[in-house]
């Protein structure tokens, strides 16, 4: 990659410079990105937080070596930000609101804001949504969630599914049954004028080219292709920070730099 000759120049939030080759493909596009990130990373961070929405691949970890991406993201975060995690096992868009999940999520917004804060509330479905409705059901929901996390003055980040990390029978390209309702919040987010961060597209790309040994390595129970150990949580945590970082240019906000991590994952190398 041509970006390889330049890193050593880079600055100080350099972790980014492997997403946004990846993302943006072109070095004088990733130099301009850099330069605004630098300026502006430690901008507002005493007035950011973060409020996560979503179902197991986001949740905290209810039992011993488990988890979703939140944690990961949340780890991912100047210490000290505010990065409450709602998410919830076995949810869908309808049961997340019918449990009361919801409120809690509006809640927790809402008292960011009244503190002052720019409160980022990010909303990821789809895994339990595909399994009693459609995608264009799904959809509408989504919709009115973003409508409701903008009604009390926090700004919603709509994410596509997490992958399971299924692959088909040549063990080199993935079983997707996710694309439908990712393609799904695509396109709220798209109708709604939301940030979005692909997580569906981006995980399949990175699973794949780590392949089956590498990917199954991330999983919480040898055969649960769908959730995570503590590695998984880490690993697409900071998958997760690093398209939100090029997402929110030049609003980065508390995201710190982990060169370690963000460049094996940008080059499609596995971590564990």
């Amino acid at each position: 990659m041509r970006v390889i000759a330049t890193w050593t120049a880079l600055f100080s939030i350099f972790s980014l410079a492997a997403a946004a080759a990846v993302l943006r493909g072109e070095l004088g596009d990733l130099i301009v990105e850099f330069t605004q990130a630098e300026n502006q990373w430690k901008k507002g961070w005493l007035n950011t937080s973060y409020v996560l929405a979503g179902d197991s691949t986001t949740a905290n970890g209810t039992t011993p070596n488990s988890g979703g991406w939140g944690n990961g993201f949340c780890a991912s975060l100047v210490p000290g930000t505010p990065c409450i995690n709602r998410a919830r096992n076995g949810a869908t868009t309808v049961s997340f609101r019918d449990g009361g999940n919801w409120n809690l999520t509006i809640e927790s917004a809402k008292a960011e804001v009244a503190s002052g804060r720019k409160t980022w509330v990010t909303i990821q479905f789809g895994h339990n949504d595909m399994k009693v409705m459609t995608a264009e059901a799904m959809g509408v929901n989504l919709a009115t969630f973003v409508d409701e996390v903008r009604a009390v003055g926090a700004e919603p980040i709509l994410i596509t599914s997490l992958t399971r990390r299924n692959f088909n029978a040549d063990n080199i390209t993935l079983n997707d049954t996710l694309e439908p309702w990712a393609n799904a919040t695509i396109a709220i987010s798209q109708e709604k004028k939301t940030p979005l961060l692909d997580l569906h597209k981006w995980s399949m790309w990175y699973v794949e080219k780590i392949g089956p040994d590498a990917a199954h390595r991330l999983n919480r129970l040898p055969d649960d292709n769908t959730h995570l150990n503590t590695n998984g949580t880490t690993v697409f945590g900071r998958m997760v920070a690093d398209l939100m970082a090029i997402e929110l240019l030049p609003e980065i906000g508390p995201i710190l730099p982990n060169i370690s991590l963000s460049l094996p994952i940008w080059f499609g190398k596995a971590v564990y």
